[in-house]
């Protein structure tokens, strides 16, 4: 996630996302465990970066929750690894790239439904491959030619500290967020059977967060309550299919 101007410490939205092809009558009528959601895009088919991810100071494995697998599955993504963060540093929660969902103790209390919907969130950003989505528009943006480098972190550093850069490349953030919003509390819903009220909704009105500036990843959660609300009836009948 972004948050600032940029937060450095992400990553976590992506344009064009699939509002029609919610959560219908052509869903199976059993959760599928082991096999990614009938309804959850295929990632796009974008250039592959080389991402080296250091361990975040402090930071442990931690033992994935049977939910947190399911939402990872269902993602098409069930080699995801969580790790455990000693504060809250760089935010409550953050996906890094390849493959990472790093958790906060602050996170860890949450309640049940509200962790699914942030774990879910950081899935959707490794699973639709924003890290990778980043590196391209900071390099296009930034004039670089084709192929200049293979490491994904040589294009996240172009934006340190280049205020008209981040802003160039913040409405793909914008989206980025906004996608993995509604997909995570997708995930969340069928994973878990969290409704958005109960997940997404309970979390952002208890963040209350006013966002985080002109060239910032986040709308404020009022904003994002509001573009969740049409996917409440999808996140209903995910829930419906959740065995009992």
């Amino acid at each position: 996630m972004f948050n600032l101007a940029i937060d450095p410490a992400r990553r976590v939205i992506r344009s064009g996302v699939f509002l029609s092809l919610l959560v219908s009558a052509g869903l199976a009528s059993q959760v599928a465990e082991s096999a990614p959601a009938d309804w959850f895009p295929d990632p796009p088919s974008i250039r592959h970066y080389t991402w080296t991810y250091q361990l975040c100071p402090g930071c442990e494995a931690l033992a994935p929750q049977p939910v947190w697998y399911r939402m990872a599955t269902l993602a098409g993504l069930p080699n995801v690894r969580f790790l455990a963060a000693p504060d809250e540093t760089n935010g409550p929660a953050y996906s890094a790239a390849p493959n990472i969902v790093v958790l906060t103790p602050a996170a860890l209390k949450l309640e049940g439904c509200q962790l699914a919907f942030v774990i879910g969130h950081e899935i959707v950003h490794i699973a639709q491959r924003h890290f990778d989505e980043d590196a391209i528009a900071l390099s296009v943006f930034s004039g670089k030619p084709g192929n200049w480098t293979q490491q994904g972190e040589d294009a996240m550093q172009l934006a340190e500290g280049d205020f008209g850069l981040a802003l160039r490349v913040s409405h793909l953030w914008q989206a980025q967020e906004q996608e993995a919003d509604w997909m995570g509390a997708l995930l969340a819903a069928q994973a878990s059977g969290c409704s958005i009220e109960s997940s997404a909704l309970a979390y952002l009105r208890q963040e209350n967060e006013a966002g985080g500036g002109i060239a910032a990843a986040h709308a404020p959660s009022a904003e994002r309550i509001r573009q969740l609300l049409p996917f409440t009836e999808s996140a209903r009948r995910l829930v419906e299919l959740v065995p009992r």
